[in-house]
């Protein structure tokens, strides 16, 4: 067994060089006074040049949560952040939420209040260790958290790593919470011994069930009208290859609900866009990937006679209390690795089934063709429309856009118009429908792939959330080039549309103004990134789009600096998928 020692060390030394032993490259942090052993750490490994997880100051915890998100979704490694004790946690709660919704691992950690008032290392030193301190600090996280701990002591240390490592990188994936008394964090060690590499490893992805791959396999290629339904299945790069490939085969068509990843090629002719009331209707098969809410039902219900299937690391979504959506089969498997198989176990039985296959092929096709022409009449009609209409935003950034880039979505960017076709393009992170993901992610998708153009489309709500003034100095600091567009309607339109379908005919229905849904201020988003050295632009007129994107391209990816343009647009009441 190889193993590594450390010399005359603290508790707080051999946590880093653990992390980095792990594969950890990065810690974003907003530090508080519980922080003095780790930043003594830090500055000792990076004096001595030993091996350490980067430290990135974040001014704010959203930025450094959804930097750690974005970073992985990249990456497909967690990264450590920590904030300041109590009211860090909470600060750090938005996303961390959008990190266990969207079954990201992260290594959530924060300080711990020192509980010795007297005679320890690290006790405390200021009036606010007393009332900063909590019963249960770890209590705020437990409800989202896989596992939450409070580190005891340095003899448990390399276990308590590898634990949060395995249970994070485990499916269902999720965010792990651990506290850092300043007490333990001071311990000095004469001597650390440590396994390198680790002895623990993480859960491997799962595989359905034999009988249950057999079952679905027959009611899938013999139905004569099924589909298949996804929101975040995207999300897993072996998804798009897999779940395309099964869908040409058997002619299934394949609706992105409200989807936050691109499943399909936005035009692969089974792509069947983003509404599933027309299947849900006629279906008599209905496999459902990763996706909590396949449709709404006081909008819509399968048929008695329907058989839904649903295929996911947790298909039964333990985490939502209530669901009643009809589960005939539930396969509790990775998504990519379940479509393999089933895309293998279905060739024997479609084989009675294959003339309704070719006909259906050709008849999802058609319903492929008609979404194309619909979203060509759009944005035909889009290009002079005053204000921009997000439809003609979209597609000028597909004009201006490389090949690889990363767009991140937290606005109404609609991805009809940026040829999607290859997995992992859009990112986004609101799982827990936490705004304020965006920007962060984009600062960590950069960070993990820094060849890469990076592209983060925000509402001007959501803008506001990501706390921008952090967001836009972790960007000059790091020297992140990011080009960042803010669909500014100057309202919470998620909010007033929720109003208007409960109440069409009510007072807000009538007003110009209605209360808690409007910015009556004209803001002027493209200053703000100049203060951090960035290059801003408002852009008022559709014939201005292309150009002001060329030139916010100019500065990214010459100057090699962040640009923002605040883009005065229309609210697209239709959405963007059909």
């Amino acid at each position: 067994m190889a193993t590594k020692t450390l010399k005359n060390v603290t508790v707080a030394d051999a946590y880093l060089a653990l992390m980095a032993d792990r594969g950890v490259d990065y810690l974003f942090a907003n530090a508080g006074t519980d922080f003095a052993p780790m930043i003594e750490a830090l500055a000792k490994a990076q004096a001595l040049g030993t091996p350490h997880p980067k430290p990135v100051t974040c001014p704010h915890e959203n930025t450094a949560q959804h930097m750690a998100i974005g970073h992985y979704l990249v990456s497909g490694r967690p990264q450590l952040t920590m904030h300041h004790v109590n009211v860090g946690t909470a600060n750090a709660l938005n996303g961390f939420l959008n990190a266990a919704r969207g079954q990201v691992p992260m290594l959530f950690t924060a300080g711990r209040t020192p509980t010795n008032e007297e005679g320890l290392k690290g006790h405390r030193s200021l009036d606010i260790h007393w009332t900063q301190e909590m019963y249960d600090q770890g209590g705020m996280t437990r409800e989202a958290a896989k596992w939450d701990y409070e580190l005891r002591n340095a003899e448990q240390l390399e276990t308590i790593v590898d634990r949060m490592l395995t249970l994070t990188m485990s499916d269902p994936k999720g965010p792990v919470y651990l506290s850092l008394p300043r007490e333990v964090l001071s311990l000095e060690i004469p001597e650390f011994t440590y396994s390198s590499p680790s002895r623990m490893r993480p859960a491997a992805p799962s595989a359905p069930a034999p009988e249950s791959l057999e079952e679905a396999a027959s009611i899938l290629a013999k139905a004569q009208h099924p589909v298949i339904i996804t929101n975040w299945g995207g999300r897993n790069p072996g998804v798009m290859p897999a779940l395309t490939a099964l869908a040409e085969r058997y002619g299934i068509p394949v609706v992105e609900y409200r989807n936050r990843y691109n499943a399909m090629p936005t035009h692969h002719p089974m792509m069947a866009g983003g509404n599933p009331d027309i299947y849900v209707k006629g279906a008599d098969a209905i496999l459902v990937i990763d996706c909590a809410v396949p449709w709404l039902p006081s909008k819509v219900k399968p048929s008695e006679d329907c058989k839904v299937i649903h295929m996911a690391v947790d298909p039964m979504y333990g985490y939502i209390p209530v669901r009643g959506f009809p589960a005939h089969l539930s396969m509790a498997c990775a998504s990519d690795v379940g479509l393999r198989m089933l895309d293998v176990a279905m060739a024997g039985p479609a084989k009675t089934n294959a003339a309704r296959i070719e006909k259906r092929r050709a008849e999802v096709a058609a319903h492929h063709a008609k979404l194309e022409d619909n979203w060509a009449k759009k944005l035909a009609g889009a290009k002079d429309q005053s204000p921009i209409a997000p439809a003609w935003i979209s597609h000028c950034i597909n004009q201006v856009r490389t090949k690889d880039a990363l767009i991140v979505k937290e606005g109404p960017v609609q991805t009809q118009y940026l040829d999607i076709d290859r997995p992992c393009q859009v990112l986004n992170a609101g799982a827990a429908s936490g705004l304020g993901h965006g920007m962060g992610v984009a600062l960590g998708a950069k960070l993990a792939a820094p060849d890469r153009l990076v592209i983060a489309c925000e509402g001007d709500g959501a803008y506001m959330f990501n706390v921008p003034v952090s967001a836009h100095y972790v960007s000059a600091e790091q020297e992140l080039p990011i080009l960042w567009i803010v669909f500014n309607n100057q309202r919470w339109q998620a909010v007033r549309g929720s109003t208007l379908g409960l109440h069409p005919d009510g007072y807000a229905a009538k007003s110009n103004n209605a209360p808690l849904t409007y910015f009556n201020v004209d803001q002027r988003y493209d200053k703000l990134v100049e203060v951090s050295g960035g290059y801003g632009e408002q852009v008022t007129d559709a014939g201005q789009m292309l150009p002001a994107l060329e030139r916010a391209m100019k500065a990214v990816t010459v100057d090699k600096r962040q640009a923002l343009l605040n883009v005065v647009c229309a609210v697209d009441t239709a959405g963007g998928g059909d």
